[in-house]
């Protein structure tokens, strides 16, 4: 829409509330998983059409996921080799990458700081588990074109 750019261009960092979109936004959501694996009534939190017209983004975004964490496990073995010359212990970064952190850092990426909503001590340890990393610029363009292509109803 703009809003960020126009913020760049006025020195505001912008603040995104409720990042994830209430959970849509984790990919915990899909076509074939409607309720996000939750028993909580018949009623699913967002309708078939909405599911379908954001699966191109969410395919990619697990994509870019398992490249996030084969990235990140290459990248700690060559800094667990480098630190072992110094006999130092490498920083703990973590590898176990979920889409909710795409997301996250998807958000950081476009210059916001997000501000998602936790509930639970294992949201709270989610969330923290995407700071150390981030996405390439690759990364971003990936997210990009599937969203554009999402928005547009198109499928990729």
């Amino acid at each position: 829409s703009g809003l960020i750019k126009a913020c760049k261009d006025m020195g505001v960092i912008p603040i995104a509330h409720t990042p994830l979109d209430g959970g849509f936004a984790t990919c915990a959501y899909t076509m074939t998983n409607p309720s996000g694996g939750r028993s909580s009534g018949s009623r699913f939190p967002y309708s078939q059409k909405k599911l379908e017209k954001w699966q191109p983004l969410t395919s990619t975004m697990e994509a870019v996921q398992s490249r996030v964490k084969t990235r990140l496990e290459k990248e700690g073995r060559e800094q667990q080799q480098m630190m072992k010359d110094y006999r130092a212990q490498p920083p703990q970064i973590n590898k176990d990458v979920t889409t909710t952190q795409i997301a996250l850092n998807y958000v950081i990426a476009k210059g916001c700081v997000p501000v998602p909503g936790v509930k639970t001590v294992a949201q709270a340890e989610e969330v923290l588990g995407c700071l150390g990393w981030g996405l390439t610029d690759e990364e971003v363009r990936m997210l990009d074109s599937a969203a554009d292509a999402a928005e547009k109803g198109l499928s990729i």
